[in-house]
């Protein structure tokens, strides 16, 4: 059974294998990482801390996956804190005096827990102190140090501050020419004499990593689950984030199937093939079930619904069946939101050496982000501007209308274009895409175009 735990800047990693000897410890978590985790039943996850600004969240419906998966997961400090008094009721363990606060709702703000610090490289070291901690610190001060109208008095003033701005050395500050600095002085004077009670997410961590080493084994399944867990969000995020071996990098399916619809020239044809496929099991079942779908009127033309996918163009060039076909294509969705559902088309899956290639370039495109991350701390993927990635890729695929060539592309339009291709975008303009090798790639070949893919 193998402990997994998300932290920093609450706890270091020295003090949490120096409590929890063995622990897997991570950076704190964001949106995809527990979907990325290797973990099985009977292993812990412990939630410390976690990025809400830089990154996305931590979303619930992770959470509920592992547990429904029977990983037993706990919350403490910050936002593992948040996350155990949202979801207690349905197995996840909360633990120490914050998740207290929050699940008898004495404490309701997310910005209490929230605090400012310095990169990875730096450990994470806090630039600021959490409004609980100082809570805590004071109400601990209050009947020694100060009395209760003090204590609220002082937690007013410094929640008062942006959580950013927050910090005992700033209430201090603040406070020193106020009829409240002989009251500052005494919490000051205590917690020299009480240092541990000025950090009380420290105390729920080191309480928590206790806690997870006199308890190995798991406790049974939790007696509530939601009925919703499984849906289309849950799916996409698993789809986007499962990870798969790609060399010295791991990248997911999900941007390898990207990088195909992005870069290679056959795939428009690929993606004609495989919805054709579902839908009917080749053209003329296609035509038949969208018949039997009133999909098209007499002599097979589009239905007004159809036409809507086709331009006007090819509505004054193209004969009716070719139409239909056309825009059962770029319509077609096996699930609502999912252009072919959550796994690769056969014809990608089945090509060993063209998979292998995708995974490599996919892993080398979040390979060069990550570089330029290193460089430009600011530089974010979600930030790479959207007309930049609509130009390249209308010049790469020389078309005049990128949304239609989105749809033939098997992308749910200009938005999924987007997504993708900011990520891939420094990967395209580097010149390091394979073209060589993606041209020779066809429909009839794809599963036999041997060595020359590597």
């Amino acid at each position: 059974m193998t402990v997994h735990v998300f932290a920093g800047p609450t706890v270091t990693p020295e003090r949490i294998t120096g409590l929890l000897p063995g622990a897997e410890v991570h950076p704190p978590v964001q949106h995809g990482d527990l979907l990325r985790l290797p973990v099985s039943g009977g292993d812990t996850v412990l939630l410390v801390d976690g990025f809400f600004l830089q990154a996305p969240a931590v979303r619930h419906k992770e959470i509920l996956h592992l547990i429904h998966s029977g990983v037993r997961v706990a919350g403490t400090s910050s936002m593992g804190a948040l996350r155990a008094a949202e979801l207690h009721r349905f197995g996840m363990i909360g633990l120490g005096q914050v998740f207290r606060w929050y699940a008898e709702g004495t404490v309701t703000a997310d910005d209490e827990v929230a605090v400012s610090h310095l990169t990875e490289e730096d450990g994470y070291r806090q630039l600021s102190d959490a409004l609980v901690a100082l809570r805590y610190g004071l109400e601990r001060a209050t009947g020694t140090a100060i009395t209760a109208a003090e204590r609220d008095a002082l937690l007013a003033e410094v929640a008062a501050l942006p959580f950013a701005r927050r910090s005992w050395r700033a209430l201090w500050r603040i406070t020193e020419h106020t009829p409240l600095a002989d009251a500052a002085a005494r919490v000051r004077a205590y917690l020299a004499d009480h240092p541990q009670e000025a950090d009380v997410k420290l105390l729920d961590a080191e309480l928590a990593l206790r806690w997870v080493l006199g308890n190995p084994v798991p406790s049974a399944e939790p007696d509530e689950r939601p009925s919703t867990l499984d849906t289309v969000y849950l799916a996409d995020w698993r789809w986007e984030h499962t990870p798969v071996p790609a060399g010295d990098h791991r990248t997911s399916d999900h941007l390898a199937l990207g990088f195909l619809q992005l870069f290679l020239p056959a795939y428009p044809e690929l993606n004609r093939y495989t919805a054709l496929a579902r839908i009917g099991g080749d053209a003329e079942g296609a035509l038949a079930a969208a018949r039997t779908a009133g999909l098209v009127g007499g002599e097979d033309e589009p239905s007004p619904g159809m036409r809507e996918w086709l331009t006007d163009e090819e509505l004054a060039t193209e004969p009716g069946r070719e139409l239909v076909l056309t825009a059962l294509v770029r319509s077609f969705r096996t699930e609502p939101g999912v252009r072919t559902t959550h796994t690769l088309p056969d014809l990608v899956s089945t090509a060993e050496p063209l998979l292998r290639l995708a995974r490599k370039c996919a892993a080398t495109a979040g390979a060069m982000n990550d570089a330029r991350r290193q460089r430009h701390p600011e530089f974010q993927v979600e930030h790479v501007r959207t007309d930049l990635v609509e130009q390249f890729f209308a010049e790469r695929w020389r078309c005049a209308d990128l949304e239609t060539a989105c749809w033939d592309r098997g992308l749910t339009g200009i938005g999924q274009l987007h997504e993708l291709g900011r990520y891939f975008l420094l990967f395209g303009r580097s010149g390091r895409a394979p073209e060589q090798a993606l041209a020779a790639v066809t429909v009839g070949a794809a599963t036999d175009h041997g060595e020359e893919s590597r």
